[in-house]
């Protein structure tokens, strides 16, 4: 009797065993399907908000040396017609350093390269024979230059500015050119930092050869360039993104946009691992969560794989009795085993049911704003790669509440977050199907509307500013706020430069006096 017992114990703890193994591996292989397509999605967002930020820069930056650039033109037409006037020259380049405050100093060069006059900050320099690569460059090309950063003979660190300067025949005088210090905290140097962004990111400023004229770890560099990037890798393009090594070595996530007037290319680097970290943190969660329900599982194979045991020792025990009138009977009666294999099966995949349940649930959640039920900035870039296939025009409306600090100090975050809830209702009734809501964090809010003109996003941003303006907001009373619209075609303008259009409107409409649409 003792053998059969030892068989039966046996069975039992073999049963359980590929019970809990097949079960493990279903969940580990759901997990790894999970990790693999969040990697995919979190690299592709962080790869999207690098180009959006460095495009950000970039454009900040165009805008700087565009306008710097026209001022120096308009002020060399004035000095073309006042050239040997050294009085009228010397006030025009004095008057360009102290009135534009961009500028260290104001200079006016011949065409020997001679200083003629400057500013009377750098009275001093009258008279010198420049030999910098910016003079040669200058002088070679006769037409507007932004030279690379260098060290003067008086060790100022600055980037050059020049346009030639004609007379009304035509003929090359000589140029203006205006230098710009690159010291930590300058005009320059607040252009392309990344305090705003993310601590681990990494700002390089590049030339058309790919030698690193910037990086925000060491500032402007002087003469010797801080390294070299590898400008084949951007494929030919003024901006997007890809995985390039840095200059640490480190695989990064990058995004890139080319500056129009310098020419120069901004990179914006943060380490690929510190998203993989952000994951683990995001799968430990997930794991977490559906814990509990993984213990519940385990404890209905355990009490089965007891139940299936009990049946197969009754067979055992009914082989010792197959001559007996009634184990014919007896062993119909233990068929039942069948039932309780089935049951089994039932039991676990309900278990996987529910943790894929939950799973779900926690996507959801990663892609939607709890307190409005909007999408979130992943969800509007993930759904919004479809809309852009489909649409062959969309509007574009951005919105913040006018003030809403104000709400929050005089009445508490409580009423604040009911004043956004009762907004994202306001929008929500509003809106169509198709529409993308997104609340993209604070009080700032999105929409994406396919197939809509200009007119029609323009006409709907101004109906919501009305009702918002008559609604009366539990705890605050009432409230207002500004709208930006813009419209793109998919096809010919990019997403990111049709919501920073939008972005820009808004601005535009809160520097104007808030509570209204302002459309670009």
């Amino acid at each position: 009797m003792d053998q059969p017992r030892r068989f039966a114990f046996n069975l039992k703890r073999l049963i359980l065993v590929l019970a809990l193994v097949s079960t493990l591996i279903t969940l580990l292989s759901s997990y790894l399907a999970i990790f693999q397509v969040e990697k995919k999605l979190l690299i592709e967002s962080s790869l999207r908000a690098s180009q959006s930020y460095a495009t950000r820069i970039s454009l900040t930056a165009d805008l700087f040396f565009n306008a710097a650039q026209k001022q120096l033109i308009y002020s060399a037409s004035l000095l073309g017609e006042e050239f040997h006037n050294l009085n009228a020259v010397t006030d025009e380049a004095d008057r360009l350093q102290v009135q534009s405050k961009r500028y260290s100093s104001v200079l006016v060069v011949d065409k020997s390269g001679v200083v003629r006059a400057a500013s009377r900050n750098s009275a001093d320099m009258v008279g010198i024979k420049l030999v910098s690569d910016a003079n040669t460059q200058a002088l070679s090309t006769q037409n507007p230059v932004i030279s690379s950063p260098f060290r003067t003979p008086q060790n100022n660190h600055i980037i050059a500015m020049s346009v030639p300067i004609h007379n009304a025949r035509g003929k090359y005088l000589g140029y203006l050119v205006a230098e710009i210090t690159l010291q930590q905290g300058g005009i320059i140097d607040s252009l392309v930092n990344a305090r705003n962004y993310r601590k681990d990111a990494y700002i390089y400023v590049i030339d058309n050869d790919g030698d690193v004229l910037y990086r925000a770890a060491d500032g402007w560099t002087e003469s010797a360039p801080q390294g070299n990037v590898n400008k084949a890798l951007l494929e030919g393009r003024d901006q997007g993104y890809l995985h390039m090594k840095n200059l640490q070595g480190e695989d990064s996530l990058t995004g890139f946009s080319t500056m129009e007037v310098a020419g120069w290319t901004v990179l914006v680097l943060h380490p690929a691992r510190a998203d993989v970290v952000l994951l683990y943190d995001v799968m430990l969660q997930v794991l977490l969560y559906t814990l509990p329900f993984v213990i519940l599982v385990f404890i209905g194979i355990w009490l089965l794989t007891r139940s299936i045991s009990r049946p197969l020792r009754q067979l055992a025990s009914k082989a010792d009795t197959m001559d007996s009138e009634d184990v014919s009977v007896e062993i119909e009666q233990v068929n039942a085993w069948y039932y309780e294999a089935s049951k089994l099966k039932t039991v676990m995949l309900q278990g996987i049911h529910l943790l894929h349940q939950r799973i779900e649930k926690l996507s959801t959640q990663a892609h939607t704003d709890p307190m409005t039920g909007l999408l979130n900035r992943r969800g509007l870039y993930e759904q919004a790669d479809k809309l852009l296939g489909e649409a062959s025009q969309i509007g574009v409306i951005t919105l913040d509440i006018d003030h809403f600090k104000r709400v929050n100090d005089a009445y508490g975050h409580d009423v604040g977050d009911v004043v956004i809830t009762q907004l994202s209702h306001l929008i929500l009734n509003n809106s169509r199907k198709d529409d993308l809501l997104c609340r993209m964090g604070g009080e700032e809010f999105l929409l994406l509307l396919p197939g809509t003109s200009m007119a029609q996003a323009v006409q709907l941003a101004e109906r919501l500013r009305c009702q918002v303006e008559m609604q009366d907001f539990e705890g605050a009373g009432k409230v207002t706020i500004s709208l930006g619209v813009t419209h793109f075609n998919p096809e010919k303008v990019n997403i990111d430069s049709a919501l920073k259009s939008a972005d820009k409107a808004l601005y535009q409409a809160k520097n104007d006096g808030r509570n209204r649409v302002v459309s670009l």
